[in-house]
């Protein structure tokens, strides 16, 4: 049996840019609170058009946190991978996480966070991609803990997972204060505390 002709003018669809337009919005506002009928309006693509390339409102938000993971959690982890001392990863990446955002033109707090806290609500996809992202974050920190432990850097008799998962809710609690607009100078020295504690101090 021969298919059907397709209908209407062909696909012109920015996926990128619908893509991009979407993590913002996802970051600066409550992601469960935004459409795709929002996010057409922002780019003028149609909403048939954005449902053939993401196939729904789920798969549209796994690739916005994809597409997050590359703008700011890897960059992060590459500070943690860097083979630097524990001071110069520490001082690196809390300078990271306390950037400018407004300079940047970026929204305050971090999406990946957002989406956690909402995992239940997401989309089957989307949950998949924020338990594969945590998962990854989790092994990355304990690899520097690891390596931070036979150089004498973090004490030994802190076990490394509960480690890594303590750097987690150090950077889950500075990025939500972020969001709620508490002053860096705070959110700085919350952290430098927070890295203090594992050597030990």
């Amino acid at each position: 049996m021969s298919k059907s002709p397709s209908r209407g003018r062909p696909s012109t669809l920015d996926q990128d840019q619908i893509v991009e337009t979407a993590v913002m919005q996802y970051w600066a506002n409550d992601p469960l609170d935004v459409s795709i009928n929002d996010i057409c309006k922002l780019t003028g693509a149609s909403k048939p058009g954005v449902y053939r390339a993401f196939g729904s409102d789920d798969g549209l938000k796994t690739k916005a946190l994809e597409a997050y993971q590359h703008v700011a959690i890897t960059p992060l982890l590459d500070i943690f991978q860097s083979g630097q001392s524990f001071d110069a990863t520490v001082d690196e990446a809390i300078a990271f996480m306390l950037q400018d955002r407004d300079a940047l033109g970026l929204p305050k707090g971090c999406l990946f966070v957002i989406m956690r806290a909402q995992r239940p609500r997401l989309g089957p996809a989307a949950s998949k991609k924020v338990d594969q992202l945590r998962t990854q974050f989790l092994a990355e920190i304990s690899t520097w803990v690891a390596d931070a432990k036979t150089k004498g850097q973090i004490s030994e008799a802190l076990p490394t997972d509960i480690a890594a998962h303590y750097v987690d809710a150090q950077h889950a609690g500075a990025m939500r204060m972020r969001r709620e607009g508490v002053l860096i100078e705070q959110i700085e020295a919350f952290l430098r505390y927070g890295f203090a504690a594992l050597r030990g101090v």
